[in-house]
């Protein structure tokens, strides 16, 4: 390939991703503006200033324009804060809530619709699995139901569905949403503590007991 039409093909392949990236920006900008429980290409289309034929050269299928909206979201607008242990997390909800706040539509049609739930499934299952190690070293001791009651309880408070639902059913202003998630995580976690360590003292009782049971059973 020549010199020519290597800068050829660099500037298709510059503007097929400047057209990749006003599609998904436009997607994203319907989502928070219509009421609609689902999104139009058509409206997509007009607001991306593309054919609507256009969109599906760059996306195959509705599920690839879903995801790749959501990593757009994720990355600009409710970007994904990292965490190593939950009692990190009422700080990061306080953070998310002031970045709802600058964009309460796109956060509710996030929480609300189906359209919405479908953009936030990637970084929802990227969110749990940061809960579920990030809680591990918390439940090393606890039977298997409370392990997942305690990751699903941590992970589901730290979560726009929260606070959509705390700002719509009882009016609270974010920083008051924030307050009662951070009471309601340190309660969790404080309980979460005590439980494994009523399970660790149990576990090293049971050792002995165990180990005598075994003496016992040997053949004089």
């Amino acid at each position: 390939m020549s010199t020519a039409e290597r800068h050829g093909a660099s500037l298709r392949d510059e503007y097929a991703e400047m057209t990749r990236q006003r599609i998904v920006a436009a997607f994203v900008e319907t989502l928070e503006d219509e009421e609609a429980d689902d999104i139009s290409m058509a409206a997509v289309a007009k607001r991306a200033k593309v054919a609507e034929r256009t969109i599906y050269r760059h996306f195959r299928t509705r599920a690839e324009l879903f995801a790749a909206a959501g990593e757009w979201i994720e990355d600009n607008v409710f970007s994904y804060i990292p965490f190593t242990s939950p009692d990190e997390l009422p700080e990061i909800f306080r953070k998310l809530c002031k970045r709802f706040d600058r964009h309460p539509h796109l956060a509710r049609a996030i929480a609300m619709t189906r359209a919405g739930r479908r953009v936030r499934a990637g970084f929802r299952r990227h969110l749990i699995d940061q809960h579920r190690k990030a809680m591990a070293p918390l439940v090393r001791h606890l039977p298997a139901k409370e392990v997942r009651q305690a990751e699903a309880l941590a992970s589901y408070l730290n979560n726009v569905l929260a606070w959509n639902a705390m700002r719509e059913d009882f009016g609270m202003t974010s920083g008051e949403i924030a307050d009662a998630i951070e009471w309601a995580l340190t309660t969790l976690l404080k309980d979460v503590r005590q439980r494994d360590a009523a399970g660790a003292r149990a576990g090293k009782m049971e050792k002995p007991q165990r180990k005598r049971a075994a003496a016992a059973k040997v053949p004089e």
